[in-house]
């Protein structure tokens, strides 16, 4: 499905944004196909390293909650996102507001030249040179082979007209290689799509049961629930605007409620070098 689905792609790209979008508006297609297309989409966009091209400012918000979801601690940091050894990297410019101070500074240089050479050894082993993340999710054919879908509607996201889109999980045994994939095996949720070019606009899941992690030996994560949205900065690039996160967590014999906020700022093109 989503080879098809890149061929068309590859096919439309060549077109005109208004012809794309009369392309998509004039055909019947089922869930699995939109999901497909916007699959294939997303593939091309890392294929192109589209997202080195723009640099960013990230706010980030950590926040504990009381019962009644009231917040009762709340840490927030700065970064600024730019392409460094060929990947995206996080630089930590400010904590709670504030500029680093030498200590935090001369920790976050050290940080930067872990990266380098993390990066580095997986470039020449000819691995993925993105460092390890057992937290990250790509929008891949991994990940859609997960769920089944069902078109439910369609919708208006930030000037986007979109398909809506339910996914659960397949029946079945499915895929286990990194911690975070019990959590995607066990949420569903909703996929909103764009009709204009097959991006991804926006995602909300939820949990539908505990699941453990560390081995389930030092924690559990319940009533977890999100919202992801992506900006169209150019015609057929979308890149990540909000991650917003709240989740119970069992840590030990300790329970905390826990809410994580990225938000995406001020994307800005990078100069293209002679």
């Amino acid at each position: 499905m989503v080879l098809g689905a890149v061929a068309t792609l590859a096919v439309a790209a060549t077109e005109a944004p208004a012809a794309q979008e009369a392309l998509a508006a004039e055909e019947t297609l089922t869930a699995e196909e939109i999901v497909g297309r916007a699959v294939a989409r997303a593939e091309l966009q890392r294929e192109a390293r589209s997202d080195l091209a723009y640099s960013a400012t990230i706010r980030a918000i950590n926040q504990r909650l009381d019962g009644d979801g009231e917040v009762e601690e709340e840490e927030t940091s700065t970064y600024r996102q730019y392409a460094f050894e060929g990947v995206l990297f996080d630089e930590l410019i400010a904590r709670d507001g504030e500029p680093l101070d030498m200590d935090d500074a001369r920790d976050e240089a050290r940080r930067k030249e872990e990266f380098a050479e993390d990066v580095r050894e997986r470039v020449e082993d000819g691995e993925d040179p993105r460092p390890r993340d057992e937290n990250r999710v790509d929008f891949d054919e991994e990940f859609a082979n997960r769920y089944d879908y069902a078109l439910v509607g369609e919708d208006a996201v930030n000037g986007h007209r979109c398909w809506v889109i339910y996914l659960s999980p397949r029946d079945g045994d499915l895929p286990v290689r990194r911690g975070i994939d019990n959590a995607l095996n066990n949420s569903t949720g909703h996929l909103w799509i764009s009709m204009d070019d097959y991006g991804l606009v926006r995602v909300q899941f939820e949990m539908a049961r505990s699941v453990r992690f560390w081995l389930g030996l030092l924690g559990t994560l319940r009533n977890t629930r999100g919202r992801l949205e992506f900006e169209r900065v150019t015609d057929g690039v979308w890149l990540p605007s909000v991650v917003d996160i709240t989740t119970d967590q069992r840590v030990l014999f300790r329970s905390q409620r826990r809410r994580i906020v990225r938000a995406w700022e001020d994307y800005t093109p990078v100069p293209v070098s002679d």
